[in-house]
């Protein structure tokens, strides 16, 4: 056992554990050492609480002595916590299974539940809270007690993880069981929205969010008074920055200049300066949404595999998207060849075309083993002589000939080859001859078979049609790939809007290139593109700048309809939470150095084991990254079960009346909506789908509405009332904000009408800022 040695105060928590059984029948539970280790490092640093950890304890008496001793303690408020085996004896009564407790008679080495209950009502604390987390342990009452409060504003709140006849889960393997998981990760991270302090009701509503999408068992909570008022821990999502832990030294007079020594000291002190180059430890929590996005790539590859999916990364400058992309590349390079593409870097080199050919077959050479490389090169060659033709078939033959004549011209006279000159001129004549026609094939290779930037380009304006081409040749190397390949192109926008526009097309050229049914296997390619959306969009109306004149006509602007004819499914990088930044201030400022890290360059078929392994050593940090990445993949699984799909479908066929006519928005539609859910749902928004279908439909049909309104959720007001229309929206909006079909969605019977709170918490921010 375990004690804190605060002084007495107001706040006790017990927390017992048991996570060993004598009875085969029982099997241990080994995540209880991690549940009571992180569930009192919350409490105590969050929460102010006295804590007591009482590992396995032998008897009821060692379990039960502690508790009495905190309920006697406690002023303000009592929490017990349990996790173990729960089981039901024959009168139907809960009991709390210790080590040598037995199936047939449990009575005899157990904690009644009933007991333990009574104990914590007899406690003068104003707020009393069991937690139990056990099979059966629905079957808890609140008790009662025979001692009267003269001033009772809280109560007894009795928080299980199951009903009365469901069973705890704690997979093999995991860290943390999944009730007490899920209460970690709310109590240590936050809810965004919910105030300084974190309340008993509003724990229990995220917990019981989160299992019940899971496919977990639904927690029950039970309250007397305004129990479920009682703040719990400090929330840091919240906008409080957290109470320093002691008071800062005081300053008395001035005691001038530090002598040299005292100045070298402080310069030990100094913060060290960081660069801004793309972190590979996930410093802001976006492991979750790498694991989103690449299980959705994966499922995409796996359901649909001749399909080429484009994604892209909508985020400005800083915003973390090269980061992302590196978190991405290892939870996907198990699935997909992962070919990175810097795109300001070629852009001073190559046409876009070349570069991406280049990337491919880099990729693919780095797949094989170094003696199977020249294979390649020579496949790969040959099977561009078979697309280029005639012209490399012509100058190689002229290089042959050459190699020829100067051959004929050393070979020595007479034919016969006597003596020692004779032999050393015909050895020279075939070196010269061979080194000709070597040093021709090769330099006819790189002009002629693209094999170089200037080949490349002599290619394009030689070629009656090169695109067609280069598009059979993408496929003739995506086949050549052992796994799908996906690229990801960074640094899209800090190019000139006419390389960006190129390299667009190219891509769009290519993907449609490679689902042509005239091959046998075909292979789809898949692209992540990460940019600012402002720069692309920018760069093709700067392209197109002839359109803009009759840019009235359409439906959206230009710049966003060559996007969403580009990309299937746009991101937006999420906004940095309260938590999250705090946690990366603390890291920049060396408050707290990052727990174990994982190796970005490790395979990723397994990275949630992988991560598991790595953090299992670690303390509280460490394990609820193990525990989100896990969380992330069983997340993305149970939305994608044939209940919640279902599900889904019911919401979406609500709004099929205001979907449009156009099958490619109803798919990004469908695409938006099922992402933008996972994503949020990790973020703990409480976003109703309904409300996320609704701004879901205003993403895809009115893109410039829904970015001035991520931006400005305020500007609502101009929708909802059309006399406030001009105070909200700028002039080229206004005509797109007066559509009829706009105002039908914004005041729609399902789901409407989406507030300047919903719309917050369907971008990912507070609801209220």
């Amino acid at each position: 056992m375990s004690e804190d040695t605060a002084e007495v105060g107001s706040r006790e928590a017990v927390l017992i554990g048991v996570s060993t059984y004598t009875d085969l029948a029982l099997p241990d539970i080994p995540q209880v050492r991690n549940n009571l280790e992180d569930m009192a490092q919350v409490l105590r640093e969050q929460g102010g609480f006295r804590v007591t950890v009482v590992l396995d304890p032998d008897s009821v008496l060692s379990a039960m002595a502690p508790m009495v001793q905190a309920a006697d303690r406690a002023r303000d408020m009592l929490l017990v916590y349990f996790v173990g085996h729960g089981l039901v004896d024959r009168r139907h009564e809960l009991l709390l299974g210790l080590s040598d407790v037995t199936p047939e008679h449990p009575e005899f080495a157990a904690l009644p539940a009933e007991t333990v209950s009574n104990v914590i009502l007899d406690s003068p604390a104003l707020a009393r809270v069991l937690i139990l987390d056990c099979s059966f342990s629905g079957r808890a009452a609140l008790g009662t007690s025979g001692v009267s409060h003269a001033f009772e504003p809280h109560g007894m709140y009795l928080l299980t993880s199951t009903g009365t006849s469901q069973r705890a889960l704690a997979a093999e393997g995991e860290l943390y069981t999944a009730f007490t998981g899920e209460l970690i990760r709310v109590l240590r991270n936050g809810i965004v929205g919910s105030g300084d302090e974190l309340t008993l009701d509003d724990v229990y509503e995220s917990v019981r969010r989160s299992l019940v999408t899971r496919g977990f068992p639904t927690p029950v909570a039970r309250r007397d008074f305004t129990a479920g008022q009682a703040p719990v821990v400090r929330n840091l999502a919240g906008d409080k920055p957290p109470p320093t832990d002691g008071e800062p030294p005081a300053v008395v007079g001035d005691s001038g200049p530090p002598d040299p020594p005292a100045r070298l000291r402080l310069a030990d002190e100094d913060l060290d300066w960081t660069d801004d180059s793309p972190a590979v430890t996930d410093l802001l929590n976006r492991g979750p949404l790498a694991t989103v996005i690449g299980l959705r790539l994966v499922e995409m590859h796996v359901m649909r595999p001749a399909t080429s999916f484009l994604l892209h990364l909508d985020g400005p400058w800083g915003s973390g998207k090269s980061t992302l992309l590196n978190l991405m590349d290892a939870r996907l390079s198990g699935y997909f060849r992962v070919a990175r593409f810097d795109a300001w870097r070629e852009s001073r080199l190559a046409p876009a075309w070349w570069s991406l050919l280049t990337a491919l077959r880099a990729e693919i050479r780095r797949s094989r083993p170094r003696w199977r490389r020249p294979l390649l090169r020579l496949r790969e060659s040959l099977a561009r002589v078979r697309r280029t033709g005639a012209p490399y078939l012509v100058a190689l033959a002229l290089v042959i000939a050459l190699s020829a004549g100067i051959a004929t011209l050393i070979w020595p006279p007479g034919g016969a080859i006597t003596g020692w000159e004779k032999p050393l001129k015909v050895i020279a004549a075939l070196a010269a001859a061979l080194a000709t026609l070597a040093g021709g094939a090769l330099l006819a290779a790189r002009l002629l078979l693209w094999d170089s930037v200037r080949g490349a380009r002599l290619f394009e304006q030689t070629q009656e049609n090169p695109m067609a081409d280069i598009a059979a040749h993408f496929r003739w190397l995506l086949e050549r790939s052992d796994k799908p390949v996906v690229f990801f192109v960074d640094d899209l926008d800090r190019c000139d809007h006419t390389y960006v526009v190129d390299l667009l097309d190219t891509v769009q050229t290519l993907v449609r290139a490679t689902g042509d049914s005239r091959e046998r296997t075909p292979r789809a390619a898949y692209f992540v593109v990460a940019a600012d959306g402002a720069w692309l969009r920018r760069s093709y109306e700067t392209r197109h700048n002839s359109f803009t004149a009759s840019a009235d006509e359409f439906s959206a602007p230009l710049g966003y309809l060559f996007l969403d004819k580009l990309f299937q499914l746009t991101v937006p990088m999420p906004a940095l939470s309260g938590a999250a930044q705090s946690a990366f201030l603390d890291d920049m400022l060396c408050i707290a150095q990052p727990p174990h890290q994982v190796d970005a360059d490790a395979p990723v078929s397994s990275s949630v084991v992988k991560a598991r392994e790595s953090y299992r050593a670690g303390g509280l940090e460490a394990r609820l990254r193990a525990f989100e990445e896990e969380r992330a993949v069983s997340v993305v699984a149970a939305l994608s079960s044939a209940t919640e799909r279902k599900r889904a479908e019911h919401t979406l066929r609500k709004f099929a009346s205001v979907l449009g006519d156009n099958p490619r928005s109803v798919k990004k539609f469908v695409n938006t909506f099922s992402l933008l859910r996972a994503i949020r749902f990790l973020e703990d928004s409480d976003v109703e789908p309904d409300d996320l279908a609704l701004w879901s439909l205003v993403v895809v049909r009115w893109p410039d509405i829904a970015h001035h309104l991520a931006s400005y959720p305020d500007a609502v007001a101009g929708l909802l009332q059309p006399l406030f229309r001009d105070d909200h929206f700028p002039e080229r909006l206004r005509a797109s904000a007066a559509s009829a079909d706009l105002r039908a969605i914004m005041h729609a019977s399902e789901g409407g009408p989406l507030t300047s709170t919903i719309i917050r918490k369907c971008c990912g921010g507070p609801p209220d800022f």
